[in-house]
């Protein structure tokens, strides 16, 4: 997601951005379920006429595929006929009328088929046979004259995948490359031509290569740095050369070309000062088009007119993250998504300098005053910058307002700018949100991620209290009107400060959290093998004199402030328990708790139901101990 641009400092609290749509903003309060309606419109593309719109979309309240004619003076929508005994896995375009789509059907033995969809007769025929389905199923090319495609599957009696050829005029579908031991992973070039399979086995990884379809896959000749740490290779058609990502000099993962003759990277061809890169885009002749970083929404174009289309787009669409999703063959018009941080997005179609409503992705939250979130940084109490995101009430002042610190999960992992509707609906309700990448958070280098081990409950504990302490001491945050909340190693740091006799907090808000880490290490044994799970548990516990020092239901006598534990009962990331154990221990202690049990959700809460029940939890808990 985009790296917020702001209206002067770093930390900028008069910012005005502008919306998709001109009406008055709607200040009453934003009801929980809201958040959590069906998307009315997504996985949204452009025919290659720019005429029209595929996506999956709400109609009449049902979810279906949907074409949106853009040929009138305003959208109409359609649906399209699909049996209804079958789920859509994906759909695309072949021609300006006609689509080709996956269909999926459950049941004991799942199958999959792909279907084409004639749009002015509505006939639908089958391409090749109907095939089980898969793990790591993956459509990894379809050609742009919409001749045929290539499917990374797996093959019968085989261990690992191969690639199938599907001719889509005729439906024959032929074996395009076999599969090789160890290889998981092929690499197709712009002309469909399947040129590297990367293998892996343990912690080794090499690529097998080959010029062009008449050769055979070998080793390239081992360079210097061989893979040295790339992936997301992207082969150049007619040539040996290609691009990868790899980590740089700095730690950061950077975009390099590579030499697939010889298995070596070569030059760096762009790192981004801050950021680690986590895509890139190439043109079909092999020219570098644009980089995407972590935490930024936009991509950077590198191609002058692909920059200059991105500047036009911004130009009407102004104040919001702005992304070409798919283009007219002739290049004319523009399918773009457009969002911000208080709005969950919409469609346009982009053309001769205007650009046109499609569909907003919740209508609801259209005309409603959404919150804006801007990039922040602040320096840890041992001088390491933190960089992090906040979220400020619209229409209260920048000063004194109650906080809800909320750390992400992971850990290793990271929260950016964007659309988040726990953020939105605490905005709603008066709350300012600090959401910090505090130390071994990703996307800022292997060095920033490294500064993580070891510091559960510790370092990076003290990272979050430091965003707390420094907007207190900005004067923007009320340093007696601050609570924690958190999801999966969110919730634990929401326990673990629950358990802390530091006074910084009063109260605290966890969702699916760890309460006994050796407990979690142990369920998560199983995933590992003994030696890669020595170093998971050495990276956890770091100089701790065990687990249950950074346990907090090891210190549960210490807790002093009101919390609120929520938990999925098919949890299979954090198992309940880690919940359930917590909450009786409160409960034996005679400690009053707000405790809740979702039946049948996972790691996360499906559905809206269960969703915008846990939020109004949320508002009513933080009503009684933390007021707006």
């Amino acid at each position: 997601m985009m790296w917020r641009y702001l209206c002067g400092a770093v930390l900028a609290l008069g910012c005005f951005q502008a919306g998709p749509a001109s009406a008055a903003r709607d200040v009453s309060p934003v009801d929980a379920a809201i958040y959590f309606t069906p998307p009315a419109i997504e996985d949204a593309t452009l025919s290659p006429d720019g005429l029209r719109v595929a996506a999956r979309a709400l109609v009449d309240g049902r979810p279906v595929l949907a074409v949106y004619d853009l040929s009138g003076a305003a959208p109409a929508v359609r649906p399209v006929a699909l049996p209804e005994e079958e789920r859509l896995e994906w759909h695309g375009w072949l021609g300006p009328r006609r689509l080709l789509v996956s269909l999926l059907r459950q049941g004991a033995a799942p199958s999959a088929r792909f279907v084409t969809i004639d749009l002015d007769t509505g006939k639908r025929s089958q391409l090749g046979a109907v095939r089980p389905v898969e793990a790591g199923d993956e459509v990894i090319h379809i050609a742009a004259d919409g001749s045929f495609l290539l499917l990374k599957s797996m093959v019968p009696d085989k261990p690992t995948p191969g690639v199938y050829r599907l001719d889509l005029a005729s439906g024959a579908v032929t074996l395009a490359v076999a599969p090789r031991e160890h290889v998981w992973n092929w690499y197709a070039d712009s002309a469909g031509v399947i040129r590297a399979g990367l293998a892996t086995q343990g912690k080794r990884s090499w690529l097998l290569y080959r010029k062009n379809e008449q050769d055979s896959f070998s080793r390239p000749t081992r360079g210097a740095g061989g893979l040295a740490g790339a992936d997301r290779f992207v082969p150049i058609r007619g040539s040996d050369r290609g691009y990868a990502l790899a980590q740089t000099a700095a730690g950061r993962i950077g975009l390099y070309a590579y030499d697939f003759g010889k298995g070596r990277l070569g030059g760096l061809l762009y790192e981004d000062p801050q950021a680690d890169l986590e895509g890139f885009q190439t043109g079909s002749d092999g020219r570098l088009l644009g980089v995407n970083a972590a935490g930024r929404s936009a991509t950077h174009w590198l191609d002058p007119a692909m920059a200059q289309r991105q500047t036009r787009v911004d130009s009407v669409l102004p104040g919001r993250a702005n992304r070409v999703i798919s283009s007219s063959a002739d290049q004319t018009r523009s399918l773009v998504f457009s969002e911000s941080a208080g709005d969950p997005g919409a469609f346009y179609l982009y053309g001769e300098g205007r650009a046109t409503l499609v569909a907003a992705v919740s209508p609801a939250l259209t005309n409603k005053r959404g919150a804006e979130m801007q990039p922040v940084q602040y320096r840890a109490r041992d001088g390491l910058e933190i960089s992090g995101y906040l979220t400020l009430p619209a229409g209260r002042a920048a000063s004194g307002l109650p906080l809800i610190v909320m750390p992400h999960g992971g850990p290793f992992a990271r929260d950016s700018w964007g659309y988040d509707p726990w953020v939105q609906y605490l905005a709603d309700r008066g709350y300012a949100v600090l959401q910090p990448n505090y130390r071994g958070s990703t996307g800022y280098g292997r060095s920033f991620v490294e500064k993580g081990n070891g510091e559960w409950g510790r370092g990076m504990q003290r990272d979050i209290d430091d965003g707390v302490d420094w907007l207190a001491a900005q004067g923007l945050a009320d340093p007696r009107r601050v609570c924690i909340m958190g999801a999966s190693y969110g919730g634990y740091a929401a326990m673990w400060a629950a358990t802390d006799p530091s006074p910084r907090y009063r109260c605290a808000i966890s969702f699916a959290g760890i309460s006994d880490v050796a407990a979690q290490l142990a369920y998560d044994r199983k995933t590992f093998d003994e030696r890669d799970y020595r170093a998971w548990k050495s990276r956890i516990q770091g100089r701790a004199p065990s687990l249950d020092a950074l346990s907090p239901i090891a210190r549960v006598d210490a807790l002093h402030m009101p919390i609120l534990i929520a938990h999925g009962t098919a949890d299979d990331t954090v198992p309940g328990d880690q919940s359930v154990r917590f909450h009786e221990a409160l409960t034996r202690r005679g400690r009053a708790h707000d405790y809740v049990a979702y039946a049948d959700q996972g790691h996360t809460l499906e559905g809206p139901g269960d969703n915008a029940d846990f939020l109004t939890r949320v508002g009513k808990f933080l009503e009684a101990h933390n007021p707006a």
